[in-house]
């Protein structure tokens, strides 16, 4: 299974899934941002924790993270993305995740929170649907993932449009998944974990642009000591409404190592506009393409 993609790169390695090569940006930037962070390094003293600063989650405490997996393996060795149930056959991903992937590659599995327990229904993709600029610019970082059959349990729904509560600097947020406890070593968690973080203001984001930080579709958020990490990629980064209930805000796309100081971690900002039209088009387009399968094969069964 391939995973070639564009996707921007934390120092050697900045997607957050754990496969496949990533593009270089140009190396002089790189060149700085590194030389920083060695010299906040050399006087920071950085302890890791599990997601990079979390917690185990409960069982069953987020229903709509998915395992992003390969179809030719199995348990935690098979895990190297997360994603979310958007819609009863999409799940939500970061594009750097699936670049160079066929549908027969992946699996998805709903509902798992140790990913070498038996729990957890795995599901088989059909088509793959990536944002048509992010081959072109590295950065719309997002996808959609249709399953071959409905989805069961709990989806998360995307923040509404024009709701900017969750991007003001300080938001409090969460992100959630099965990745790396520490910047390139060792392999993915192999429990559900979370790390709370808060919003930073693009402002704020400044130093990423060493990177290549796009405001208009990412968005960074930070906690001390805290951040998503390689495994993480293409899982939601979300906040709560009034009522307690999780608001998807963001999809986990790269950063400078993991919970470096002065470099927050970067997120496909998904009220960014030209994300947002992408989901609502592509949520509509397949609603129908499913809804004519399903007429047809309804008429085939009466001609039977």
């Amino acid at each position: 299974m391939t995973s070639e993609s564009w996707q921007r790169t934390r120092s050697t390695s900045g997607a957050r899934s754990t496969r496949g090569p990533r593009r270089m940006r140009v190396a002089a930037l790189l060149t700085a941002a590194l030389a920083t962070v060695a010299t906040i390094l050399a006087t920071t003293p950085l302890a890791a924790q599990a997601i990079v600063g979390g917690s185990a989650a409960a069982p069953g405490e987020f229903g709509f993270m998915v395992s992003v997996q390969a179809a030719d393996r199995t348990g935690s060795d098979a895990h190297f993305c997360g994603g979310s149930v958007l819609r009863k056959r999409l799940v939500l991903t970061a594009a750097h995740c699936v670049t160079g992937n066929e549908p027969r590659d992946l699996r998805l599995v709903v509902g798992a929170h140790h990913l070498d327990s038996r729990r957890g229904t795995a599901y088989a993709v059909d088509k793959i649907v990536i944002h048509p600029r992010y081959a072109e610019t590295g950065t719309h970082d997002v996808a959609l993932l249709r399953t071959t059959r409905p989805i069961t349990g709990a989806r998360i729904p995307v923040v509404a449009a024009g709701n900017d509560a969750f991007e003001r600097n300080g938001a409090r947020l969460t992100v959630t998944g099965w990745g790396t406890t520490f910047f390139l070593l060792g392999p993915p968690s192999t429990v559900l974990r979370k790390v709370d973080v808060q919003a930073v203001s693009d402002s704020g984001c400044l130093l990423n642009g060493l990177m290549g930080f796009r405001p208009r579709t990412e968005m960074c958020a930070q906690t001390l000591l805290g951040d998503s990490c390689q495994g993480d990629s293409g899982g939601p980064l979300f906040g709560r409404r009034a009522n307690g209930r999780p608001v998807q805000v963001g999809v986990v796309s790269y950063g400078l190592g993991c919970a470096t100081p002065l470099f927050p971690g970067v997120y496909a900002e998904l009220n960014s506009p030209a994300i947002r039209s992408f989901l609502v088009d592509t949520v509509k387009s397949e609603a129908a393409a499913i809804r004519k399968a399903q007429r047809r094969s309804s008429a085939a069964r009466r001609n039977r």
